[in-house]
């Protein structure tokens, strides 16, 4: 046998090393039921030999695929050119590929694509699933109860349902009840408050961080329900308090994309901001930097986010036990601009 020899096999190996085939396997495969003298031998073996694994019929014979399926579960498609998801998707697919899998996205926008998700679930396409869920709907996280597959969520909430999993979340109560109190802190009492679309978790966790700190001063009539996370939302905000404007003295945003659109409108209006009236956000997205003035909000690290949740995963497809009731919930801080 030599190293010109390019059809090696697990036999020519076992021959080599005076063990049988399947303590080869049990070699290459991890098992730790291999004697320290024969896993010396095989070792040497595969040396000489020039050995190369073929990790495609490992994976087979392990029904393994080595691929991950990265689900993005959204109401409107715009979600996914925010800057927040595009990050977190980037990094745990870095994250993935450096473990030697492939990550796939899909996304659920409808029920028919929901639907092809799911056919494609049950047939064990991956070996595991990150789900980017950024809707209340049920409808996607039920089909992986017959998945028998690891699966991490990117959200948790409150709601009672028929499968749990484990969960890599942002302190988004905390991060929003954080900069209101700055706000108050600053002198800033006539708040209002525009809330992020009714489908979204972290609407109503960001929304309940408003309300721990404004405490008995919380008014639902200055909160404004938006239909979506876009610049648009806030714009139809601020032009739905022009008539109370001129009783705040501060606006707090759900995200950054609210918070612009809010500015641009008070600036139509003739308000300056924060002079007259100071405005935050959430998420520090690149146009946090990008506003005139520079936007106050609440950072959350989307690259850590991707990193966190496909770093468990892995420990799951390694073999590790991780308990589904498990909530890892990732800091926030203020980024102090000049927005307020």
């Amino acid at each position: 046998m030599t190293a010109a020899n390019s059809k090696v096999t697990i036999r020519d190996v076992a021959r080599l090393a005076g063990v049988s085939y399947g303590t080869v396997s049990r070699y290459l495969n991890g098992n730790e039921h291999v004697s320290a003298d024969a896993a010396h031998r095989i070792a040497k073996a595969i040396e000489a030999s020039h050995y190369t694994p073929n990790k495609a019929a490992r994976s087979l014979a392990q029904q393994r695929t080595l691929t991950v399926a990265f689900i993005v579960q959204v109401e409107s498609i715009d979600t996914l050119l925010q800057a927040s998801s595009a990050a977190a998707m980037a990094e745990a697919n870095q994250i993935l590929g450096e473990a030697g899998y492939q990550m796939v996205t899909l996304i659920a926008n409808s029920e028919d694509s929901t639907q092809r998700i799911a056919q494609l679930v049950q047939s064990d396409f991956a070996d595991g699933y990150l789900l980017f869920s950024l809707s209340e709907d049920d409808s996607l996280i039920n089909i992986f109860r017959t998945a028998h597959r690891p699966v991490v969520l990117s959200e948790a909430n409150d709601r009672s349902t028929a499968v749990s999993y484990p969960t890599v979340d942002f302190a988004n109560i905390d991060g929003q009840r954080d900069i209101t109190r700055y706000l108050l802190d600053q002198g800033k009492t006539k708040l209002a408050y525009v809330c992020g679309p009714g489908y979204s978790p972290s609407s109503s966790k960001r929304l309940h961080g408003f309300k721990q700190a404004l405490g008995e001063h919380f008014d639902d009539r200055r909160v404004y329900y938006a239909d979506d996370w876009e610049i648009g939302s806030g714009e139809m905000a601020a032009a739905e308090f022009q008539p109370i404007l001129h009783d705040l003295d501060g606006i707090v945003c759900a995200n950054d994309n609210i918070a612009l659109g809010v500015i641009n409108q008070l600036h139509r209006f003739g308000y300056r901001v924060p002079e007259d009236i100071a405005v935050t956000g959430f998420d520090d997205s690149p146009i946090a930097t990008m506003m005139d003035p520079k936007l106050t909000t609440v950072r959350q690290d989307s690259w850590l986010h991707g990193r966190v949740m496909s770093q468990l995963l892995l420990h799951m497809l390694h073999g590790e036990t991780v308990d589904p009731h498990t909530v890892k919930l990732l800091p926030t801080e203020i980024v102090i601009r000049q927005s307020a």
